[in-house]
């Protein structure tokens, strides 16, 4: 008896403690602990927010799910039946008690499937066979009709996530790029997460990653629909809870900092020496890794570098909570100190950033038609990139470098062309891979 009772107390106190643990931690942390004193210093903070728990963390959730897919004249043929054969293997992957709904657009947009739970539908692939192409795309009413079909079932304690497949632009309605982005806030401030998928050489790659960008979602560029399927289930695979919501990562820089700028997937707001960036919510198990940068006045002592603030509420209790990190560092006029003082963790996400902003510099010259600009532009983003690793001698930078050195060869072999835009579009937010290879969903 004095067993038992004993294995109770130690029962409670554990779930005391698991009550007691935050939704979100935070981790922060600059490039170097030591720079140099002579020059201007470029300094990078990198902030990471983990939300609590994982996949069984997760297992009480509910997938609402809303594909929002194309059926426009133009997904004809191998495309459709591709579509097909995906979304049918995409609804096999979910649980008995997700919620589904499928949404098609052309020139008119359907509800083929209201939303429900999976195991209320019928035969799924006598359903999707009923699909067939035609007319244009009315892809703004579409991603509408799709988030009325989140809403029947949207939940707090739900995963609400809409998946679109389209392989061109909107031709019908609303077809701004300002009006996309303010839909796709809309559907982030009720909680609604927007991944979108590209197919072939005519979507619109610019508003479909803001679209999933905005949207705390995934873009992806497929150049055909061969591995559809694949990436749908994968998109799908995450059961995730929400546990954290209006969830604000704020940058501070210290008073000796100028040019503040921020790198990487997710959108910031700067002002002045802050940056601010701002998630609807945050999913059981969900990592956020974001990065910015400013430049320092060499000194001969310590500095401020910068104050990390985490705010968040608490999605079951409704509870506000904060955490702050501060960071500070040293100016050295000893090379060989600055040298060692490299963290490695912060200087691979910053030479990521920097290749990134090597493929955008690019885009903007393929978008004006200057191919050789272009080229020069990632050439350039390989040597820095060269020189951030010559302290550090890192492995895993070296094969990042190795990856863009393999683009290189082969686009100057056969030259750059309009096609490179989607494949290095899709590369800032994948990790860049060489065309001969499929940029991953990772």
């Amino acid at each position: 008896m004095r067993c038992v009772f004993l294995h109770f107390l130690l029962t409670m106190a554990a779930l005391g403690a698991l009550r007691a643990q935050p939704a979100l931690t935070l981790e922060a942390a600059t490039d170097r602990g030591v720079y140099y004193a002579e020059t201007r210093a470029s300094a990078y903070i990198q902030a990471k927010v983990l939300a609590a728990g994982g996949p069984a963390a997760a297992g009480g959730g509910v997938r609402n799910i809303a594909f929002v897919l194309d059926r426009s004249g133009s997904m004809a043929g191998e495309r459709m039946q591709a579509l097909r054969q995906a979304v049918s293997a995409a609804l096999a992957s979910l649980e008995a008690s997700d919620v589904v709904s499928l949404v098609l657009f052309g020139s008119e947009v359907e509800t083929l499937l209201p939303a429900q739970r999976r195991d209320q539908i019928g035969a799924v692939d006598d359903l999707l066979a009923r699909i067939e192409p035609a007319g244009g795309a009315a892809l703004y009413d579409a991603l509408n009709q799709g988030a009325a079909q989140l809403r029947r079932y949207a939940s707090s304690c739900a995963l609400n996530h809409l998946v679109l497949v389209t392989d061109g632009p909107a031709t019908k309605g609303p077809r701004e790029h300002d009006d996309f982005a303010r839909l796709a806030e809309l559907f982030a401030r009720e909680g609604f997460s927007l991944s979108t998928f590209g197919l072939g050489d005519d979507f619109g790659e610019d508003l479909l990653a803001d679209l999933a960008r905005i949207g705390n979602g995934r873009f992806r560029y497929l150049p055909d629909g061969a591995k559809l399927g694949e990436v749908l289930q994968s998109e799908l695979a995450p059961l995730r809870q929400p546990v954290a919501r209006e969830v604000v990562l704020r940058l501070e820089f210290g008073h000796n900092a100028r040019e503040v700028e921020s790198a990487g997937w997710e959108p910031a707001a700067i002002e002045d020496r802050v940056v601010t960036f701002r998630f609807p919510v945050l999913f059981a198990g969900q990592a956020v890794d974001v990065l910015a940068g400013g430049k320092f006045e060499p000194r001969r002592d310590s500095t401020e570098i910068a104050t990390v603030t985490l705010q968040w509420k608490d999605t079951a209790t409704g509870q506000s909570h904060e955490v702050a990190r501060k960071l500070s560092a040293y100016f050295e006029s000893d090379t060989w100190v600055v040298r060692k003082s490299v963290n490695a963790g912060v200087m691979r996400a910053a030479v990521g950033a920097m290749i990134s902003e090597g493929m955008q510099k690019a885009i903007e010259q393929l978008d004006k038609g200057d191919f050789r600009r272009a080229l020069r532009a990632l050439r350039k983003a390989r040597e820095n990139a060269h020189a951030m690793n010559y302290d550090l001698e890192d492995a895993q930078i070296a094969e990042q470098i190795r990856q863009l050195e393999a683009y290189l060869a082969e686009v100057q072999a056969r030259g750059l062309n309009q096609l490179d835009r989607k494949i290095l579009r899709s590369g800032l937010f994948n990790q860049f891979e060489s065309p001969t290879k499929e940029p991953t969903a990772e």
